[in-house]
């Protein structure tokens, strides 16, 4: 059994490295970005999200949103990340974004819309930000899959309403947005829908 002499001296040292730690997230990132690194752990988990979106950036990390939909409305979001502080303060950052938005409105979710909601985000891990707007836009494009697919399952593939013939988009062609724009059309690059 651990002597209580030894357990005060550890849990001093470990009070110690606890306030260095924040001093520098606070130093790097500011209040806000410090809370959201703090809270990240304790947020409530989406357990049955509608659609998620996963990319990895050149760094090694890995980001993932996942989203709540309902109709055409974001109403729950989580995310999940092997990255960094960086990196979960921008995937948190835009899950938070996300919420309450319209799918158009989501994928419209960038870099300097993170670095902004966070008020100070150091330029050397900017790339943790894009990576984070990039799974936002990951997860709107699979959940466009899913309904394709489910318009081809019931036999419905037209996505042109003023053709009754028309076919829907094949596997080589880029969905299109709600709003007529192709999936990653001035967005991302290397994203098609064999892109898991």
């Amino acid at each position: 059994m651990p002597d209580t002499t030894d357990q005060n001296a550890l849990d001093a040292i470990l009070d110690i490295f606890e306030e260095e730690q924040a001093a520098e997230l606070i130093a790097r990132f500011g209040n806000h970005g410090y809370q959201v690194w703090r809270d990240a752990p304790h947020r409530q988990r989406l357990l049955a999200p509608t659609a998620v979106g996963t990319v990895k950036g050149a760094c090694g990390d890995t980001i993932s949103i996942a989203l709540g939909i309902n109709g055409e409305t974001i109403v729950e979001t989580d995310f999940d990340t092997d990255g960094c502080a960086s990196s979960m303060i921008a995937a948190a950052t835009a899950a938070t974004l996300a919420i309450g938005k319209s799918l158009d409105e989501a994928v419209d979710i960038d870099e300097q819309a993170i670095v902004s909601a966070v008020g100070r985000f150091p330029d050397n891990d900017r790339h943790c930000a894009y990576l984070a707007a990039a799974a936002v836009r990951e997860a709107v494009h699979h959940w466009m899959l899913q309904g394709l697919a489910l318009q081809e399952a019931a036999g419905h593939t037209n996505s042109d309403p003023a053709n009754p013939n028309a076919a829907g988009p094949s596997c080589g062609e880029a969905p299109k947005h709600p709003r007529g724009k192709a999936h990653g059309e001035d967005r991302h690059a290397g994203s098609d829908c064999h892109q898991q």
